[in-house]
């Protein structure tokens, strides 16, 4: 922002969030006022001001890697704060760092968050109570008694609090954005739901520390430093995904500059092909591999002669440098190190179960998976495209287009993997219409190498190497 200049105003929250707001500041009220009924004001006072400088401190390292993978040291001090400070205590200390940690985040935000703090805390202290917690740990005995006692209660209310933290966060987003509610809450307790189970195993040796081992606040020291420790390795890793998503950016930008009716379409395939690997059961790693390739699988589109675009039908040569381009991806890609795993999708994404598509003529499941998942979603996309000399499909006829292709030119089961995928997730929105886009100064293409007619057309040219049709 040029620096004297008036930021724009933040758009006003809608009437549907700021009522979901308004419900869960009582909500808060409610659960505080029932945890004072029950267990009372904190009585260590030395304590709770531990445990809100921790939790600010928590809140003022807190470090998150590309909306994946967050050092949440917070919840641990939540947790704790629960055992050692009673549900008010551990209200106040979850809510305290959303009141006074500085950021220039809008009211109603500021205000949901300090009321989700203020109920999940005085949830957590409530359920750790109501599953047989104890209130004195000095009065336990053995280490049998600690994890009847304290242990169990406390994994019972982290899980409580896990569950009310991505239900109240799936609810605010549903009232402000109206993303569906149920897919949003099962990717975010499927994607943190592990991590959770950590927070209250290390909350309970928090706990133990500080009481029965008498550590008492330099516990914090003990458990706290390996986490803030943990937190540089992860913006290093941080940091080397983000020059993984610039590249990325980059060679994309390079790739769909000369046809604005591409813009977004890299995109689209990624999350589709992404959509598809988790339907078909990929582990995180495969997934991420699988989302380079299926971002750069037209990269080697940039060898294709400019002289197509205009035309809807290209010459001999042409078709000729159109089968090429795969190998020419990977010879731009091969060099790049964390894109290796994902060099075969790009190889043969072009390639057809019955073995008459390109480079190699790869039959069936000779091709490599990650290809046949980007072969599916690039098909789906060029259906569903509004394109010059092509009609888009909605989402139900293109999936009937790609199911009657099953075992000729698609995977059966990717495409039926595809069809699932889309009943839990919304088709990838897309770029407003090229024209608009300036489409009308650029002269674009009415050939689309991605289309499904265009693959049946090279089927039956017979352009691409020898080894085609060689199982």
């Amino acid at each position: 922002m040029v620096q004297g200049a008036v930021p724009p105003r933040a758009p006003r929250p809608g009437w549907a969030v700021l009522l979901y707001i308004g419900l869960t500041v009582a909500a808060a009220a409610s659960s505080s006022a029932l945890g004072w009924h029950q267990a009372g004001l904190p009585r260590d006072v030395f304590a709770l001001v531990v445990l809100a400088v921790l939790g600010l401190l928590s809140q003022a390292l807190r470090v998150t890697v590309l909306n994946r993978v967050s050092l949440a040291a917070g919840s641990i001090v939540n947790l704790a704060a629960s055992v050692l400070v009673g549900p008010v205590g551990a209200a106040i200390v979850s809510a305290l760092p959303m009141v006074l940690y500085a950021d220039t985040r809008r009211l109603s935000v500021r205000t949901f968050n300090t009321a989700m703090g203020a109920l999940l805390g005085s949830l957590c202290g409530l359920v750790y109570l109501w599953a047989g917690g104890a209130t004195d740990l000095t009065a336990l005995r053995g280490p049998g008694e600690m994890l009847l006692r304290v242990g169990l209660p406390l994994m019972i209310a982290d899980v409580a609090q896990s569950l009310g933290n991505v239900m109240l966060l799936g609810g605010v987003v549903w009232a402000d954005q109206r993303i569906r509610y149920r897919p949003f809450v099962v990717q975010l307790l499927t994607t943190s739901g592990l991590a959770q189970i950590g927070y209250g195993v290390i909350g309970f040796l928090f706990v133990i520390l500080w009481v029965p081992a008498q550590v008492g606040a330099f516990s914090a020291v003990l458990i706290l430093l390996p986490l803030f420790v943990a937190r540089w390795a992860f913006v290093q890793y941080g940091e080397e995904e983000s020059a993984h998503e610039r590249t990325l950016a980059a060679f994309v930008a390079a790739t769909e500059a000369r046809d604005p009716y591409a813009a977004g379409h890299s995109a689209r395939v990624a999350q589709l092909a992404v959509w598809t690997g988790e339907a078909l059961g990929f582990s995180a790693t495969e997934t991420s591999a699988l989302r380079y390739a299926a971002m750069l699988h037209d990269v080697g589109y940039v060898s294709v002669p400019l002289a197509l675009h205009g035309r809807s039908q290209p010459t001999s040569a042409e078709w000729v440098a159109i089968t090429r381009h795969p190998d020419q991806g990977v010879a731009i890609l091969q060099d790049i190190a964390f894109l290796q795993d994902s060099l075969a999708g790009i190889r043969h994404h072009h390639e057809r179960f019955d073995g008459l598509g390109y480079p190699e003529g790869l039959r069936g499941h000779d091709i490599p998976l990650f290809a046949r998942v980007i072969a599916v979603a690039d098909a789906y996309d060029a259906l569903t495209m509004q394109h010059p000399g092509h009609t888009a499909y909605a989402g139900p006829v293109a999936l009937g287009l790609l199911a009657a292709r099953g075992g000729t030119h698609l995977d059966p089961d990717v495409v039926r993997a595809l069809g699932l995928a889309l009943e839990r997730h919304d088709s990838p929105p897309r770029t407003p219409d090229a024209a608009a886009a300036g489409g009308d100064r650029i002269q674009t293409s009415r050939f689309d190498h991605d289309h499904p007619d265009t693959s049946d057309s090279l089927a039956r040219l017979d352009l691409a190497p020898p080894a085609r049709g060689l199982s």
